[in-house]
């Protein structure tokens, strides 16, 4: 399961990197120096190219580029990134150390990771980037400054296939794509991305599941698809978020997760950044800053496909009963299960809509909503012992099928 999680992890990371460019010349173009610094200042490593050259039409060139990483926990361990070609094409300073990249293409991307725990490699034969914004780090860069030099802002970015190959088994994705909307110098605006058709092979979910349970389901392979839109606000002194991700199973369902915060401040971003390297955050400079951000949601919902109907009689025979009686007794467990919350209202609504998707699984919605954003501190001094009005405060809903 390790193992799965890193290969995921390596394939957004290699998303993620795949606007991003590096490395050092006396002739480099301004446009370079600015990319190469960014990313030194994020990974702490300085990367290493082979050739840089400016073609006839501006377009810069920069080939065989490397960037090699230590493993965190892992003191053997390192991660490689090569990317065979990089092209930056219509080249425009838009001043105060912004450049606009009317184009990037990547060629022949490849990330190789080793630990003691385990080796893999993904590879990516194509990617682009157009209309790509790049926000030079200044000598004396203010929090706002270090975070937009660390953002990757491109109208879109996309890629062709991507490749996993782990523990002999290989996991492939057929494209991932980017979009964005919004203001060049800050980075704020609104984004939505996909990585489509995440294909998990019958021989990995085998190693996966030794007991075989997702067979028996109908699975014996795996495909999803990630993505999700979202919006963000940044400020001299404070930033904040709205978004929503989905995780889309091939015939089998699609889990969507939401979430909104604002209020969060500036000073808080510039103690993250000054954390580099350190195992604990300094709670006394970490809380008063934390503890006036406003969440204003947070949203779960599972949309069925069929995984619930074909999980449903396996459940019922490992309790020694059929399908109909586990439903009919499932509203009345669940009753039981929440009497501790102290909200019979709350706990009405949560058994009708159970026992609504149960009998017909549609989709089934908790949302935290309430009527005025929450600050963290309010959520601290929530009483734990009256479960039921933090249900009401937080405006917690439950709903079936709709």
């Amino acid at each position: 399961m390790t193992l799965v999680k890193r290969s995921a992890l390596a394939l957004i990371l290699f998303t993620s990197l795949a606007g991003v460019s590096p490395a050092f010349s006396a002739d480099e173009p301004p446009i370079v120096t600015a990319l190469l610094k960014n990313w030194e200042s994020q990974l702490k490593v300085k990367p290493t190219y082979q050739a840089l050259n400016t073609e006839s039409d501006g377009s810069v060139v920069i080939d065989g580029l490397t960037v090699t990483m230590p493993v965190q926990g892992e003191a053997s361990g390192k991660m490689t990134l090569l990317i065979g070609k990089i092209k930056l094409s219509g080249v425009t300073d838009q001043g105060n150390g912004l450049f606009e990249v009317a184009n990037a293409q990547f060629s022949d991307t490849k990330i190789d990771m080793g630990s003691s725990e385990a080796t893999f490699t993904v590879t990516m034969p194509q990617s682009s980037a157009d209309h790509w914004y790049v926000k030079a780090l200044g000598d004396s860069p203010t929090p706002v400054d270090f975070m937009r030099a660390n953002m990757n802002v491109a109208k879109k970015m996309s890629s062709g296939p991507i490749t996993v190959a782990a523990a002999g088994q290989t996991f492939s994705a057929d494209s991932y794509e980017m979009n964005w909307d919004g203001d060049p110098a800050t980075g704020a605006g609104k984004t939505d991305f996909k990585i489509t058709n995440i294909a998990i092979p019958e021989t990995a979910i085998a190693m996966m599941d030794p007991s075989g349970t997702l067979k028996q389901l109908g699975y014996s392979t795996l495909s999803f698809d990630i993505g999700g839109n979202g919006n963000i606000d940044i400020g001299a002194e404070k930033m904040g978020f709205d978004f929503d991700v989905f995780y889309a199973g091939k015939d089998m369902g699609t889990l969507k997760v939401g979430a909104g915060a604002g209020e969060i401040p500036m000073a808080l971003v510039a103690e993250l950044q000054k954390l580099e390297g350190q195992a604990q955050p300094d709670p006394a400079k970490f809380m008063p800053l934390v503890q006036g951000i406003q969440v204003s949601r947070v949203a779960v919902r599972f949309e069925d496909k069929s995984i619930t109907k074909k999980l449903l009689p396996m459940l019922a025979a490992m309790q020694g009963m059929d399908e109909a009686t586990m439903v009919a007794n499932a509203g009345a467990m669940l009753q039981l299960g929440l009497a501790e919350l102290k909200n019979p209202g709350f706990t009405q609504k949560a058994v009708e809509a159970v026992n609504a998707y149960l009998k017909d699984p549609q989709s089934i919605t908790i949302v935290a909503k309430p009527a005025q954003p929450v600050t963290v501190q309010q959520l601290m001094a929530l009483d734990p012992a009256n479960p039921g009005a933090a249900i009401d405060q937080l405006g917690v809903t439950i709903s079936a099928n709709d």
